[in-house]
């Protein structure tokens, strides 16, 4: 029997417990009501009580699974960081050239990043010179990517330059 089925019987049977206005008296074997009752009450509480351990069992489940997301997570934290040093290491050995390792090939691109030495000269020169989509006005910040196609058409903006890069990676 299901729990809605359950807590159905038990109000029907709850309603025919009502007394006769006429004789006082009540029309169905009243020991028989209670122990159906009792009965129903039983296998209602048996069933509260599997979910209950159903959702402690749950929370154990999630627990485990988020302790070992965690484990996992720092594992994968500590490899990365692993690697980052290795690659550090391998850059450092290759000094910018492509190098054949047989298993692996070190090559090199370039690539530009806007540098900012110093954020209120270059704000204020962008301010005053119109340049405004250079920066971020939802909180102050200069716009890097609109900064350097600046910086690139030859303008010289005071507090910015465009830097040079090697960036290492292993294939």
């Amino acid at each position: 029997m299901k729990l809605y089925e359950i807590n159905d019987a038990i109000e029907t049977m709850l309603a025919a417990l009502t007394v006769d206005e006429e004789t006082g008296e009540v029309p169905v074997d009243l020991d028989d009501v209670i122990e159906q009752i009792d009965s129903l009450t039983m296998e209602k509480q048996n069933i509260l009580e599997y979910l209950a351990k159903e959702v402690l069992n749950l929370r154990a489940d999630q627990a485990a699974v988020k302790a070992e997301e965690k484990r996992l997570k720092d594992r994968r934290e500590k490899m990365e960081r692993r690697e980052e040093s290795i690659m550090k290491v391998i850059d450092r050995e290759c000094a910018g050239e492509k190098t054949d390792l047989g298993v692996a090939t070190v090559s090199y691109r370039t690539s530009e990043a806007t540098e900012i030495t110093n954020e209120d000269d270059a704000r204020t020169w962008l301010l005053a010179e119109g340049h405004e989509d250079c920066l971020k006005f939802a909180d102050p910040s200069i716009n890097k990517t609109a900064l350097k196609k600046l910086i690139q058409s030859g303008t010289a903006v005071p507090g910015a330059t465009v830097v040079k890069k090697l960036n290492c990676s292993l294939k």
